[in-house]
């Protein structure tokens, strides 16, 4: 069935994610997952905390802060000029991957100097990473590359905003 349905979204055996994304008339997610099967999944609560707190670390001049700091690392394109989280880090997921297919992630020292350039302390395993995106979508590429780095990933240091910006902007006073 999934074979026959599926079959046009294919190039080569390989699922074409722009064919498949222009097939539907809105790009709002099509899916449902409830919290209680999914892990490393996060809410706007959980942001909105960890954007509380690192707001207080910043107004703060101790170091000790930095500790509860949380890394918001946003996998947006351009769209992120626009608007983002506050102390949101960009990192477009177009440059974590293979410029010629974007199934296939750069080289982990390509990826390290990305993350170690934005000051990413991405093997402290208890420095918490929410990764955002515009639709929790691209946010794979960002979880897929700390694991290719060797981040000890768990439900409570690697999480994954899944209403993203999309949800996020409908917020305006956060």
């Amino acid at each position: 069935f999934y074979e026959e349905k599926y079959a046009q979204y294919f190039d080569d055996g390989v699922l074409n994610v722009e064919k498949l994304y222009n097939a539907y008339e809105t790009s709002t997610p099509r899916y449902k997952v409830s919290f209680s099967q999914a892990r490393h999944i996060c809410d706007k609560e959980e942001v909105l905390d960890a954007i509380n707190t690192n707001l207080k670390s910043m107004e703060s001049s101790s170091n000790d802060d930095d500790a509860n700091e949380t890394i918001i690392l946003d996998t947006r394109g351009s769209s992120y000029a626009k608007g983002h989280m506050p102390s949101a880090c960009h990192l477009p997921y177009a440059q974590l991957v293979d410029p010629n297919n974007s199934l296939i992630l750069k080289s982990t020292s390509e990826i390290k100097q990305m993350l170690d350039d934005r000051g990413i302390d991405y093997l402290n395993p208890n420095k918490k990473i929410i990764l955002s995106c515009g639709s929790g979508v691209s946010v794979c590429h960002g979880y897929l590359a700390l694991k290719q780095l060797g981040r000890e990933m768990t439900e409570e240091n690697t999480r994954i905003y899944d209403g993203s910006w999309t949800e996020w902007r409908e917020y305006p006073d956060l």
